[in-house]
């Protein structure tokens, strides 16, 4: 028979379990903040006149840096009170919050993957202007409050049991009791709604990356073409063209030299045409590739997205299943899928990692921010001679 603990040793001994957890916790909320940051300062002071498809960039940025800040830190406070959480209003208000920041991030994916649509697949067709860009951020975050409206009435402070010393405790989870009704349409509105999303990213950026590798096939094929035509041109302007009539071959040299001048201010003319009809290709296919950059860099962040809430979708639905998931739980099995629990939070990470390795101006004007946040400029006074 084990000995008897308090409620707070209870407490005291699940916190120095999930320890690591705490400190993964901590160094997340370090690095998304300071990334998410750092994408913020290199878009207010260095690219102020970034092209509209990085519009959306630096206010995913802000909404990552408070969903990393306030979900990290909700989860901290979740981790250190695992058997003392009695506040049940505080519970509710912390969970809705943390929802609501997640939903944010969620809903400004799925507007980025509609404009990289719009983009690529409809590229005759007006883009998103100004206003509708504004009018779509708004609309995502209503609907990310609707989404967490239903959240308090879901979570609250549950019974937690320990089996082994006897004694109860009240954690801030899933609520047990309640409403059989409210729980069953969370469920099944929670469950619809993680289909739709997931389900039309994938459609969406499906077609999106069929349009590119067609356009990349086009697009090889017209090169090859264009090379044989030169090749095939060169070759017809090394021949000399010989004349049918071999018996002429005396020239008057003043026709000669009125059709060479002739010949010559024509060629200028195909020249300057060529050049001008060149720059326009060249500045027309440094924005298809700056395209398709940016939208492989988008479609990586969305996969992340998506691969990160495996986790906890499934912990979620296991949570729903069995109502004493985490009461039985052992503490070898505890911080590992405490772990998994929050792993999701990654996604608000490593966006700045994927601007910097895709997009090459933001990773040089970062080194610019960079230089002027820690190098200071060395002020140099020369002697002054008396």
């Amino acid at each position: 028979m084990l000995n008897n603990i308090t409620l707070s040793e209870w407490n005291e001994d699940i916190t120095n379990n999930l320890m690591p957890n705490i400190v993964i916790l901590a160094v997340h909320i370090a690095l998304g903040t300071i990334g998410n940051v750092l994408v913020i300062l290199v878009y207010a002071f260095q690219m102020r006149g970034a092209s509209e498809e990085r519009y959306f960039i630096p206010i995913l940025a802000f909404f990552d840096m408070i969903a990393v800040i306030y979900v990290g830190g909700y989860y901290i406070f979740q981790s250190c009170n695992q058997t003392i959480f009695s506040n049940n209003i505080l519970c509710k208000t912390l969970v809705f919050f943390a929802g609501n920041t997640t939903y944010n991030s969620v809903f400004i994916l799925f507007i980025i993957a509609i404009q990289r649509y719009m983009k690529v697949c409809r590229p005759r067709k007006q883009p998103m202007s100004i206003s509708v860009k504004r009018t779509a951020l708004l609309l995502a975050l209503l609907m990310s409050l609707i989404c967490a409206l239903p959240l308090p009435f879901v979570f609250g402070t549950v019974s937690f049991h320990n089996i082994d010393f006897g004694i109860y405790g009240m954690r801030c989870g899933r609520l047990k009791d309640g409403h059989p009704l409210v729980r069953t349409v969370y469920s099944v509105v929670a469950g619809l709604f993680v289909f739709v999303i997931v389900t039309s990213l994938i459609v969406i950026y499906g077609r999106i990356i069929g349009t590119v590798f067609r356009r990349l096939q086009v697009n090889k094929k017209d090169l090859r073409s264009h090379e044989k035509r030169s090749e095939t041109t060169d070759r017809g302007e090394n021949n000399p063209v010989v004349d049918d009539f071999k018996g002429i071959e005396m020239v008057n040299i003043t026709d000669k030299t009125i059709k060479h001048s002739t010949a010559l201010q024509t060629r200028t003319n195909i020249t300057g045409h060529n050049i001008e009809s060149a720059a326009t290709k060249q500045r027309r296919t440094t924005n298809r590739r700056l395209t398709y950059k940016l939208t492989v860099m988008f479609f990586i962040i969305t996969t992340v997205f998506l691969l990160s809430y495996i986790p906890k979708v499934v912990l979620l639905f296991l949570e729903g299943i069995n109502e004493d998931f985490w009461e039985t739980l052992s503490a070898s099995q505890r911080p590992g899928l405490t772990f998994l629990y929050h792993i999701f939070i990654l996604h608000n990470i490593v966006n700045p990692i994927v601007y910097a390795f895709f997009d090459i101006e933001f990773r040089q004007e970062a080194a610019l921010v960079f230089k002027r946040l820690f190098i200071k400029p060395c002020i140099c006074s020369s002697e002054i001679q008396l």
